[in-house]
């Protein structure tokens, strides 16, 4: 018997409509002209006997039966590619991996242990991903990510991958050892990374203190710059440790307090859920999760 599917090419182009409200954004993704897109979103709504958009000037609006389809439709197709992609990957244990990471931790933390990697493990070619926050890694291009935070991750599995010690740093130009009471650094001038803004008060109260006002100063979106303007004196910074292991033994960075907070945010590793059972992909997990420390 026949099923009664529409074409797997009008689905898809009227998903990313869907998805994108915009009939000349889900053309570039489809790879096709805006008006063979119209024409098989078209033919889908001549099947189904519905509307599915309204279309008004350059923008369009999903109907309320577009609205249905689309709801029931994504699981569906995500579902879809993820068993292709298992039976196309299934047995193959080498090839090409995308590792999603932050830049600073991808360059301090990741590039040395990408270099015994592959050295291990030669078939596997190895791409980097980054991202500034968590809100940019995208399921789609990475194969693995890390990420710092909480559980649940939507649309992830996660694995426990370490955790993180938080550190006041400054240089020895400007403190030359650390102070006894934490609260007198609040008198330096305080720079801080854009996505950590409760760095401090989490630091702070691991000792027992409460942030009386909110911290003022320059934010940097990257650890490395945040670092390096720490570094050149021009003020303290919580930072995870991790990330300052080589300034630290060399002297170029000192803690600024002897005390290092442990947050319960810690790093995960997170595979897309329409990646588990890829080999190649379990074959990386569980290396990252032998190997981190």
């Amino acid at each position: 018997m026949r099923r009664r599917i529409p074409s797997t090419t009008s689905l898809l182009c009227f998903e990313a409509a869907a998805r994108t409200e915009n009939f000349a954004q889900a053309a570039g993704e489809m790879n096709i002209t805006q008006s063979a897109l119209s024409r098989q979103i078209q033919i889908l709504e001549a099947y189904i006997k519905q509307q599915l958009f309204t279309r008004a000037k350059q923008r369009v609006k999903l109907t309320s039966a577009g609205k249905a389809l689309v709801t029931e439709l994504s699981p569906q197709l995500e579902a879809l590619e993820a068993t292709l992609l298992q039976i196309y990957s299934h047995d193959t244990e080498e090839g090409a991996l995308n590792i999603g990471v932050y830049p600073t931790l991808g360059s301090r933390w990741l590039m040395p242990r990408i270099i015994t990697l592959s050295q291990e493990h030669p078939g596997f070619t190895i791409n980097t991903i980054t991202y500034l926050s968590n809100d940019g890694i995208d399921a789609s291009l990475v194969d693995v990510a890390l990420a710092q935070g909480n559980p649940p991750w939507k649309g992830y599995h996660a694995d426990f991958l370490m955790k993180e010690g938080l550190i006041v740093i400054a240089s020895p130009d400007l403190i030359d050892e650390p102070v006894d009471d934490p609260m007198e650094l609040l008198d330096y001038r305080i720079l801080q990374h854009t996505t950590r803004p409760m760095s401090w008060e989490i630091w702070l109260n691991g000792l027992g203190h409460q942030l009386a006002r909110p911290i003022i100063g320059p934010m940097f979106s990257q650890f490395e710059m945040l670092i390096d303007a720490v570094k050149g004196g021009h003020g303290i910074a919580i930072v995870p440790k991790l990330l300052v292991e080589r300034e630290l033994a060399n002297g170029k960075l000192i803690m600024a307090h002897t005390h290092e907070e442990v947050p319960e945010s810690a790093y995960y590793l997170l595979t897309p859920n329409a990646k588990i059972g890829v080999q190649k992909i379990k074959r990386i997990r569980n290396w990252f999760l032998k190997n981190a420390k």
